[in-house]
């Protein structure tokens, strides 16, 4: 709380008996961020250890973007959720616009959520004054863990009073990964919407107009047009448009070049899975051991996919893998053919008997963990000596949502 104290003589005494008076306010060390002023009226801790149950809960706000609303009471402690990638740096104010004049605030940032739903009670950053006036700010708050976290603003004399809460990222490594994994559907429908004009007034067919919808000035536009707005920025705005540019756009553009037939559907490769490679690693040492009764292949895609709709085929899918993988086709005495689809626990119990982790952890990596996977089977088993067959089998995993699919090819020894 800033005081503003005369410096007359006279009113030392006064002073000194008001100190033996009680505090009118909770008094909490600084933490991460945090101004090393008193702390204004930080919220109890509740018996379910569950800091949110102490507060009046009012939703999500975005990166780079803010929230107002109003106390009602006093004291009040009202919260807001925000979601970041591992590494992420933000700051977070109660803005001087937007807040009403003498508001006292206090900001308080506890998380990231656990599994069991709970932000806990550890206060990771706050503040009281750091701000405009006697409101708060927490300048730069740095978050190794990426998750679900909690902003908790208080006022004990606030009652009838606005706030404005800004959330912003500081850094490239806020928005979470898989928002770059599909094209968001408002840059998506830009392309579309271009596509179908040149068409017209060119009479050129969709996948000849497509690179005139889709050159870097587009890509710079759609950026502008999602981020370069005052509020209601979509979360991946936060990294930036070099994130944007170098991330997004190839999917929303490789999307589309299968879609209006310029080409199989582009898949980019996944960097390396410690978790996918483990339980690969185990597989293979169990196929090597004695006779060298296997070998087997494994890649990970992200598909071009377009967020908040339908599915990409798996047609499509597989049309990709074949064309991105040469290795499927160019061997002329592997032939495969198409089986029919298979559910993903008809899959994972095909390769249990070699591969049983691999089956396990695949759903865990590439998927939301929710979402059904789709399993093209291809199969052929060529004669590789007098007697003697190696056992062709091509699985290509394909997760909907996630928007990735896993291409596995294992291949059985005949002695």
């Amino acid at each position: 709380m800033r005081h503003a104290w005369t410096r007359l003589w006279w009113l030392v005494p006064s002073l000194l008996i008001a100190a033996c008076g009680p505090s009118q306010e909770p008094v909490a060390s600084a933490e991460v961020g945090a101004s090393t002023r008193p702390v204004l009226y930080p919220p109890p801790a509740p018996p379910s250890g569950n800091i949110v149950d102490s507060t009046a809960f009012l939703g999500p706000v975005g990166l780079n973007d803010a929230v107002q609303t109003r106390f009602t009471t006093n004291p009040q402690y009202l919260s807001f959720s925000f979601t970041v990638a591992a590494g992420a740096q933000v700051s977070l104010e109660v803005t001087h616009l937007g807040s009403s004049m003498y508001l006292d605030t206090g900001l308080f940032i506890y998380g990231p959520k656990n599994a069991n739903g709970s932000y806990g009670t550890t206060v990771l950053a706050q503040d009281d004054d750091a701000g405009y006036g006697q409101l708060s700010k927490v300048a730069s708050l740095t978050l190794a863990q990426g998750g679900e976290y909690l902003a908790v603003v208080s006022t004990g004399t606030g009652a009838g009073k606005q706030f404005r809460l800004a959330l912003g990222c500081l850094n490239s490594a806020c928005a979470q990964d898989d928002l770059f994994t599909a094209c968001d559907l408002d840059v998506a429908t830009r392309i579309e919407v271009c596509d179908e004009s040149v068409v017209e007034t060119q009479q050129v067919t969709p996948a000849q107009a497509l690179p005139q919808c889709t050159d870097a000035q587009d890509a710079h536009n759609a950026w502008l047009a999602e981020c370069a707005v005052p509020s209601g920025q979509k979360a991946w705005c936060a990294n930036g448009e070099a994130a944007f540019t170098s991330r997004m756009w190839p999917v929303c553009k490789d999307f589309y070049q299968r879609y209006y037939g310029a080409g199989p559907l582009p898949l980019a490769a996944l960097e390396d899975n410690d978790a996918i490679n483990e339980a690969r690693a185990t597989g293979h040492t169990w196929c090597k051991t004695g006779e060298n009764s296997c070998d087997e292949f494994l890649w990970t895609f992200n598909v071009p996919s377009i967020a908040g709709t339908q599915a990409t085929q798996l047609d499509w899918v597989v049309e990709g893998a074949f064309a991105a993988l040469p290795e499927l086709s160019t061997d002329p005495r592997v032939q495969f053919t198409r089986y029919p689809n298979l559910t993903y626990a008809d899959f994972a119990s095909r390769i249990a008997w070699a591969f049983p982790d691999l089956g396990q952890v695949l759903p865990q990596e590439l998927g939301n963990g929710t979402e059904v996977p789709q399993v093209a089977h291809f199969y052929d088993d060529p004669l590789v000596a007098a007697g003697a067959h190696d056992f062709h089998n091509l699985y290509i995993v394909y997760f909907p949502v996630s928007h990735r699919t896993a291409v596995f090819w294992l291949i059985q020894h005949e002695y």
